[in-house]
């Protein structure tokens, strides 16, 4: 937050490093949440799989600032995760599973949950983009100077769309040959929204490259494959967990 209020600063080279402490204090929560809370296993409830999720996210963004000033994009991701670290402390209904001897099954949900954590960030950016435009279009006056140019901004969003679409890729393939009755525990409509998030992806990106469709039209097509992953993956562990 200071940074982006006094942008015409000097920082020192070490403050890239400072995302990495609450980082580290994040990853050790998740550890006593997800690995240390049974002995039968890995505790994949709702709130634990989120902050797993948003501890992936600020570890994404931390790295990419090595190379590219992206303080807004840093700031929003650090509350989104402290905010949703915190609501891990809320008492809720462990989902043990049991991964040994399955690597299979550890590959197929650490590339999903970094294939879903890509695609966050994408959104975020997507929102980035669309506010930069906006303000181009309306009032340039108001653009902060630490805002990349619009196209890196694009390319940013292209690549994170990417790599996002190439880990979900691989964890539904990898979960196509998990045992037949994990496979069959699964909601139907999970996975059919989990597939068309993943085929809308692969559609917006491909129509960008090729330039069918603009990057804003692009940003705010990534929102809306993101809404219907995110129905997939949070929404029926949502309803399944807490509703019925």
């Amino acid at each position: 937050m200071r940074r982006i209020k006094h942008p015409e600063q000097e920082v020192p080279e070490m403050s890239k490093w400072m995302p990495l402490a609450p980082a580290l204090l994040h990853l050790f929560t998740v550890y006593l949440l997800i690995d240390n809370t049974s002995d039968l296993g890995q505790n994949l409830s709702l709130l634990n799989l989120v902050s797993l999720t948003t501890l992936i996210l600020v570890l994404l963004v931390a790295i990419y600032r090595f190379n590219k000033q992206t303080p807004h994009l840093m700031l929003y991701t650090a509350i989104i995760a402290g905010v949703l670290n915190w609501l891990s402390i809320i008492p809720e209904e462990p989902n043990i599973v049991n991964f040994s001897n399955n690597g299979l099954g550890v590959l197929h949900v650490w590339l999903s949950i970094i294939g879903f954590s890509l695609l966050f960030a994408a959104t975020l950016q997507s929102i980035l983009v669309l506010v930069l435009h906006n303000k181009l279009r309306h009032k340039p006056s108001s653009i902060h100077q630490l805002l990349p140019p619009l196209l890196e901004m694009e390319r940013f969003l292209s690549t994170l769309v990417l790599f996002g679409i190439i880990c979900l890729g691989v964890a539904f393939g990898l979960g196509f040959g998990l045992p037949e009755s994990v496979i069959k525990a699964q909601p139907l409509h999970k996975i059919i929204l989990s597939l068309l998030a993943w085929f809308s992806f692969c559609t917006f990106y491909l129509g960008y490259k090729t330039s069918k469709i603009s990057g804003i039209r692009f940003a705010r097509l990534c929102i809306i494959a993101f809404v219907i992953l995110s129905l997939g993956f949070i929404g029926t562990k949502l309803v399944i967990q807490y509703i019925l």
